[in-house]
């Protein structure tokens, strides 16, 4: 394709109609003039003998005399007219033209020989009007602030105009007398030429008024074309004008380095057109809004190209972007907004999307939900940089096992994410459950070392589980959470119970947060008898919950407080209420009484902790040698050095400190031996079926030897049956806490059982009711 002119406009054609028009007025104006001229002549033909002296000799001087006035007028008007619009090339052209103008007007006098003497002032005021247009011209070219300068020469040229006048004056006088002589004679026959004069000049006024007002406008739009061309010219996106023909007739140099940006000619600019231009066209030409966005690739360039329709004059204005940077850079924001940079996995984000994209098509599909067991334990275990390349590598090797038709995405730190498009029954979903479980057993190689993982798996069903994104994921997250805490099954598919399960969970949370303050929650206390005195030593606290006459288990909301955190205010509460009872125990006059009161991991974490003990123990005055603090094992095994100090300063206020549910959990002889403990309970666990299990005796001695040995003092919970008192009795154990003695009671019937303490309780006849 032959390269456009770039000095062409596209809107040149708008200026023509002004243009046009102008001529037209003009060319009337011109055919005006030679009727009128026309008539004029057969006018003067009438009085020529009469008045050819006249014409000849004498009115000539007079006419020119007038000519010099107006061109004494016009030279003022140019050089002020050069002032004002600072146009060098019209000012030289328009003082040119008037000099000639002068100058032949002034013709005439100098061949009348009785207007010598005049005739040389004159001359003499137009060569000083030369010289003052010649300096004016040159202050001009000046870039200094000259204006004083300039109006200087403009003052003097206006006083040399006004000093000819005079002398034109005198000379039109002389000549008008000589005139008004033959005046008389041809008066009549002029004045039908004198009012078809007026009657011209009043047309062509009124001609040359509209003709400017069309000159004006054509100027103006050709001054707007040429800014517009200059701002397509200079624009640093390429531009393209083409006409109705689809030829380019107009590109801007940004079309030049563009296309040599992506490897071609600066002439083929054709190739900056859509592809699709012709039906692009088309389109265009049949709806209401004249322009349209297409992008397109060229070499590796991504164009952004917008195309506009001018119904007027059937051109095209192609304005061309290219994004490629801002393409590359989306692309990045995605890749970092939808993909996790350490395994480049999709994250839950893109998660969700697929999802919707999925439940959109309307195809059966299932969604996976994986977590690695134990994670935390591994990150405390390994370290952080040693677990990242676990993921990293159980991730790797995941991708390269599954199947097409499954999406794997990590969704977050030890979680992962499967869509399976294929996948919608149990027992696929089970051999997809075995595929993945087989590569997580395999060894993880990592530059950290060699690891194994467990995976816990959950899966939800579309639509048999539901239609919704999410509740599809908390669905495969309720499975999942199922799945956890099943030792021996790591697969669960989901079931409608397990919401019901859940928003039980939630609507008992939310009845609990309000327990406190509804006055729900109320303390019992099971006593703990030293089955060597036979006297009651100390007391448990236990927290029961009164909601719609129903008395609720500990077993059900104390985990649901700990996972909602509402554990921090009702073992606060719990806590205050027990110092309470305590100080009034004190007061009765058991001041040898321990009151034991069990902290929650989450509650022995917070960070004021210790001093809420401290203000539970100074708000009642209850020494701190009375309250008893039963701490689970789990609490020992994170931030060993962060419990140590926590365990050391609440030894330092006094208090006792005991390990609840001892041999269950991680049982340690470095924290035994390390952390301030004073006493070990005995789970349960053990004690309950000690009379029959050798296992148990076997471990029940060697909790008991093992705390002896380290001074500590000995608790059997759960004792239920005599046996149970006789074998611990002769292993040196000193205390026992449960059924067989007393269950959980009030306040008031333990002060009742405390009461009996005057003289030796009988333990087969000690037994209270639970509370009801």
């Amino acid at each position: 394709m032959k390269r456009p002119k770039k000095q062409g406009l596209t809107m040149a054609s708008i200026s023509k109609p002004y243009l046009l028009r102008a001529s037209l007025l003009a060319a009337f104006a011109i055919f005006m003039g030679l009727a009128l001229s026309f008539v004029v002549y057969q006018s003067t033909e009438n009085v020529k003998t009469n008045a050819i002296d006249l014409v000849s000799n004498r009115i000539p001087i007079l006419t020119s005399i007038n000519e010099l006035m107006a061109d004494l007028s016009e030279q003022e008007r140019v050089i002020y007219e050069y002032y004002r619009s600072q146009e060098n090339d019209s000012f030289l052209k328009s003082s040119a033209v008037v000099k000639n103008t002068f100058n032949m007007h002034l013709a005439i006098i100098l061949k009348q020989i009785r207007f010598e003497k005049e005739a040389a002032i004159i001359v003499k005021g137009q060569q000083d009007i030369e010289v003052l247009f010649d300096n004016f011209y040159q202050a001009m070219q000046v870039d200094e602030d000259n204006w004083d300068e300039m109006r200087v020469i403009l003052t003097k040229v206006s006083t040399i105009r006004r000093q000819l006048l005079p002398t034109l004056k005198s000379i039109e006088m002389q000549t008008k007398k000589t005139v008004d002589e033959g005046h008389q004679a041809t008066l009549k026959q002029m004045a039908i030429s004198h009012w078809l004069v007026i009657v011209y000049g009043i047309a062509i006024v009124l001609i040359a008024g509209i003709t400017s007002w069309y000159l004006r406008l054509y100027m103006l739009t050709q001054a707007k074309n040429t800014r517009l061309a200059l701002f397509s010219h200079r624009n640093p996106n390429p531009i393209l004008s083409v006409n109705n023909l689809g030829e380019v007739v107009f590109a801007n140099p940004a079309c030049d380095k563009l296309l040599v940006s992506v490897g071609y000619k600066a002439e083929e600019v054709e190739y900056l057109l859509p592809n699709n231009f012709l039906s692009l066209r088309q389109q265009l030409s049949s709806q209401n809004e004249h322009n349209s966005v297409v992008e397109q690739v060229l070499n590796d360039h991504v164009l952004h190209i917008s195309v506009y329709w001018h119904e007027e004059i059937d051109a095209y204005d192609i304005h061309i972007k290219d994004v490629t940077e801002r393409k590359l850079a989306e692309e990045r924001v995605n890749l970092l907004a939808f993909y996790n940079q350490a395994t480049n996995l999709p994250n839950q984000y893109k998660f969700n999307n697929d999802i919707d994209n999925a439940i959109k098509a309307g195809e059966k599909f299932s969604i996976g939900i994986f977590s690695i067991r134990s994670f935390d334990e591994k990150v405390s275990a390994l370290g952080l940089e040693a677990t990242e390349a676990l993921v990293n590598t159980l991730a790797k090797n995941i991708s390269l096992a599954l199947p097409t038709g499954v999406l794997f995405y990590q969704t977050n730190d030890s979680q992962f994410g499967l869509l399976c498009s294929k996948s919608n029954n149990s027992l696929a979903l089970q051999q997809l459950t075995k595929l993945v479980s087989d590569v997580a057993e395999q060894p993880l190689l990592t530059q950290c070392g060699e690891f194994f993982v467990e995976l816990d798996f959950g899966y939800g069903c579309y639509p048999i589980h539901g239609d919704d994104r999410n509740f599809l994921i908390k669905s495969a997250h309720n499975a999942l959470v199922i799945a956890s805490e099943d030792e021996h099954n790591n697969f669960c598919l989901y079931e409608p119970r397990f919401s019901e399960n859940s928003q039980k969970n939630i609507e008992l949370i939310n009845k609990l947060r309000h327990a406190v303050a509804k006055k729900e929650l109320f303390l019992v206390f099971q006593p703990q008898l030293d089955i060597q005195s036979n006297r009651v030593t100390g007391i448990e606290t236990l927290v029961r919950w009164r909601h719609g006459g129903d008395i609720i288990s500990p077993v059900n909301f104390i985990p649901l407080a700990e996972q909602s955190g509402l554990i921090i205010p009702i073992g606060q509460w719990i806590l205050e209420q027990a110092c309470q009872f305590a100080k009034q125990l004190v007061d009765l006059g058991y001041i040898d009484i321990i009151v034991a009161v069990n902290v929650s991991p989450r509650q022995f974490t917070h960070p004021q902790f210790c001093h809420s003990v401290r203000n539970a123990l100074a708000d009642v005055g209850l020494p701190p040698h009375n309250l008893e603090l039963e701490i689970t094992e789990g609490v020992f095994m994170h931030n060993e050095e962060v419990t140590l100090a926590v365990l050391q300063q609440l030894k330092s206020t006094g208090l006792h400190l005991s390990i609840d549910d001892f041999g269950t959990g991680y049982s340690s002889l470095s924290y035994l031996k390390r952390f301030p403990i004073d006493k070990l309970k005995i789970d349960q666990s053990f004690i309950r079926d000690c009379h029959e299990n050798d296992e148990d005796r076997a471990i029940i001695k060697t909790i008991v030897s093992l705390g002896k040995s380290l001074n500590l003092s000995l608790i059997a919970e759960g004792v239920e049956e005599e046996s149970h008192v006789d074998f611990l009795r002769g292993l040196g154990c000193e205390e026992i806490q449960g059924y067989w003695f007393s269950k959980p009671i009030l306040p008031e019937q333990l002060i009742s059982l405390l009461a009996e303490q005057g003289g030796d309780i009988k333990v087969e006849s000690a037994h209270y009711l639970p509370v009801k």
